[in-house]
């Protein structure tokens, strides 16, 4: 999992140690993903993550819960492209 917040990747590297409000909540996470070969958090800059970061903004201007099953909402479509494009040069 990648994120920008580096807050939540220490507390995720800290979670048997912690005392956070939060540390219960990564622990069940721990145990939840147990089941996967493999699971980390990792911190990533904002620039790289564009799209999450894009939705995060727009939560923050909506008053009810937003979900899209099979579209892509318009105000994420130029970032996921560019995303895309990024990715694909990668590889």
């Amino acid at each position: 999992l990648d994120t920008d917040c580096l807050e939540v990747v220490n507390l995720w590297n800290s979670r048997y140690d912690s005392r956070s409000v939060v540390a219960p909540i990564f622990l069940e996470i721990g145990e939840l993903t147990s089941s996967f070969n493999s699971f980390d958090i990792h911190h990533v800059v904002r620039s790289v993550n564009g799209p999450a970061h894009i939705c995060a903004k727009h939560a923050c201007t909506i008053d009810v819960t937003e979900s899209w099953i099979d579209i892509v909402p318009s105000f994420l479509t130029s970032s996921l492209l560019a995303d895309c494009s990024v990715n694909a040069l990668i590889q």
